[in-house]
């Protein structure tokens, strides 16, 4: 494939060359006149093999932000059981479509794309480089010499072409440039409002320990069976226990806050459930790690933890999560105005947890409480 693409290119420069200026494709113009219409087909055929590509990486690229926490929760559908990449976003995909229709239609020939084509690669190509220092600095451990002489061999070439392609920005240009403006506002959005809902649930450390006061008093009464709460919170009680007890007035006999942690690795080896720390009077406090290009599967963690009581029934336990809705803080809140009105929105219509997490709907409860950011 690349010696051909490499020819093809180098053939089109002396083309160019040769004839000085040239009005059309020169891929088309360097070819005999029979061949025109199997080249055009070749090139359809070129076409859907990359179109499919940008597709199944746009799938794979919007998971792995999702569970490194970039992104809000989305429907995904795994289309084989052997092969794990092999998924589909449909959220992502319609929005490839409407997006490909549209600019289809603005732009009208292929010609007026070669500006917003010429940016996003020339873009691409420089934040690859950036990107390749890092991995050589912080995964790699390279010495930095070695580090900046490499990334510096690349970086000549790739702002050559950035600069270039600046001129094209009026062209077409601004539309990558555009695109990739709106979804970096939309993931720095999400980040910094998930970040602001977990600090709202932190709570003091003494609520927890009245909480497992009044359990042992017999204040809240206990119930057979087995509640596995699906929290974020990190703290000995979660707020979202308390919570349901005080409200309710009963708690389960064996009740486990299970949190999932999502590492900047692909996969975790080994037992997923790391860390299985027992409270006192029933309660358990449950985390499971996950590689980002794992499909999380909470139940099947909680049955290889070691740990947990050997009296905990998990086939029959039941899942409660949070739909929560957030609303603004008095104050001096994380997030203001649109950006407020945007989190919300993504966080009102991300994908519930029955949904994400591989749990049956019969065995889920969730509820709904505001949250103040």
């Amino acid at each position: 494939m690349l010696p051909a693409l490499l020819l093809s290119y180098d053939g089109q420069t002396a083309f160019l060359l040769g004839q000085g200026s040239v009005s059309g494709n020169p891929f088309f113009l360097i070819a005999p006149q029979w061949s025109i219409y199997p080249l055009v087909v070749l090139a359809t055929l070129a076409t859907i093999i990359a179109s499919q590509a940008i597709i199944t990486g746009s799938f794979s690229m919007t998971r792995q932000a999702m569970q490194l926490g970039w992104l809000p929760g989305m429907s995904i559908r795994q289309t084989s059981d052997q092969i794990y990449g092999q998924i589909y976003v449909p959220v992502v995909n319609w929005m490839l479509m409407v997006a490909t229709v549209t600019i289809t239609i603005a732009f009208g020939t292929s010609d007026r794309l070669a500006g917003a084509y010429g940016t996003a690669v020339a873009t691409t190509m420089l934040l690859t480089t950036v990107l390749l220092y890092k991995a050589m600095r912080d995964s790699w451990h390279w010495p930095l010499a070695v580090a900046v002489v490499v990334s510096a061999c690349f970086l000549i070439v790739d702002t050559s072409f950035f600069i270039a392609n600046l001129w094209k920005i009026a062209d077409g240009g601004w539309l990558p440039l555009t695109l990739a403006a709106i979804l970096f506002l939309i993931m720095v959005t999400w980040r910094r409002g998930i970040e602001a809902v977990r600090a709202t649930l932190m709570q003091r450390p003494e609520v927890g320990e009245q909480f497992l006061k009044d359990l042992k008093s017999g204040m809240i009464s206990r119930v057979e069976g087995t509640t596995v709460f699906l929290t974020r919170s990190t703290q000995k009680v979660s707020k979202l226990i308390i919570d349901h007890g005080r409200f309710v007035g009963t708690l389960s006999r064996y009740a486990i806050a299970l949190s999932i942690v999502f590492e900047p690795v692909p996969r975790v080896l080994g037992a997923k459930c790391t860390l299985v720390e027992p409270i006192g009077e029933g309660l358990w406090r449950v985390t499971a790690r996950f590689g980002f290009l794992e499909i999380p599967d909470q139940r099947a963690a909680l049955n290889h933890a070691q740990g947990l009581d050997p009296a905990i029934d998990l086939d029959q336990a039941r899942f409660i999560g949070t739909r929560d809705l957030v609303v603004c803080k008095r104050g001096n809140p994380a997030l203001k105005g649109w950006r407020l009105s945007l989190f919300a929105f993504l966080y009102r219509n991300s994908v519930k947890i029955v949904d994400r997490f591989n749990l049956a709907p019969e065995k889920v409860v969730e509820i709904a409480h505001q949250i103040e950011i």
